[in-house]
């Protein structure tokens, strides 16, 4: 180094770097505690009672979804034979649906 330079604050001749790993050694350690606790807590903590009701009331609702949707389904096959039936009976007979 020249005479007069001064160093940059935290640069080291590979001196005193001891003294920043305890500091980032310390806050590493207690990063870790912290989520080592909050793991803890998740995982001992008891379930609200009503989860379950809620999961039976998630499963029913999707239960009756699927239900509804078979239904609707099925109805709208029904009217489209239905309307091909009309149409091939009209069309034999030379009718003109619309005009019912």
């Amino acid at each position: 180094m020249l005479p007069g330079a001064t160093r940059a604050p935290g640069c080291h001749d590979g001196f005193d770097t001891g003294h920043v790993d305890r500091l980032t050694a310390s806050y590493a350690f207690s990063h870790e505690t912290v989520f080592a606790d909050l793991r803890l807590a998740a995982m001992t903590r008891e379930r609200e009672p009503s989860s379950k009701a809620y999961r039976q009331d998630r499963f029913e609702n999707t239960e009756r979804a699927a239900k509804e949707t078979i239904e609707a389904e099925q109805r709208a096959r029904r009217e489209k034979t239905k309307r091909l039936k009309e149409l091939r009976l009209s069309q034999q007979s030379g009718k003109d649906p619309a005009t019912k």
